[in-house]
């Protein structure tokens, strides 16, 4: 059997196949082609956005870690300034505990060295009864105004010696 070529059927065929091409490429290739076209145009703006996205992410992680470092910061700074005010308090309370017990004791040093004077006072009133009572005891058949006067000069006057040269005992 053998192969015949016709000529005619083989134009014919051409031109089906032209035609078949023209309708391909105008009905199924261009739509195709820009169908494809739209795709590679979602897909490139889809990466944009990637992209995009990807470094807005990282620079919303660059800015909440700035934030976190400036917050641990400022947190060290809190307490630094915490502690400075309880080592300031701290001192302002020893000092005022120090000048408050300086001055009780120089009240007390005050009081003391009243109920001191107070007591020299009365110690001195008793010795000079005492020193009457005495002079009139040993001299009470010879007692004139004369004599009393010069016993109490004499007895004053060696009081106020004595008084002078802090003769008496410091307990009283």
């Amino acid at each position: 059997m053998g192969v015949q070529f016709d000529t005619g059927t083989f134009l014919a065929m051409i031109l089906n196949f032209i035609i078949l091409m023209y309708v391909l490429v105008r009905l199924l290739y261009r739509p195709i082609q820009g169908i494809l076209e739209e795709r590679r145009l979602k897909i490139s703006q889809a990466l944009s956005e990637a992209e995009k996205i990807k470094k807005d992410a990282e620079q919303l992680h660059s800015d909440a870690q700035k934030r976190l470092e400036e917050s641990h910061i400022e947190a060290y700074e809190i307490v630094e300034r915490a502690r400075n005010e309880a080592e300031r308090l701290r001192e302002e309370l020893i000092t005022q505990a120090r000048q408050e017990a300086d001055q009780l004791r120089q009240r007390a040093q005050a009081e003391i060295e009243r109920a001191k004077t107070i007591a020299r006072s009365e110690l001195r009133e008793e010795a000079v009864e005492l020193a009457l009572l005495a002079v009139k005891k040993v001299l009470g058949k010879y007692q004139t105004p004369q004599l009393n006067e010069a016993i109490i000069r004499g007895v004053l006057e060696e009081m106020s010696k004595g008084a002078a040269e802090n003769d008496l005992p410091r307990g009283v």
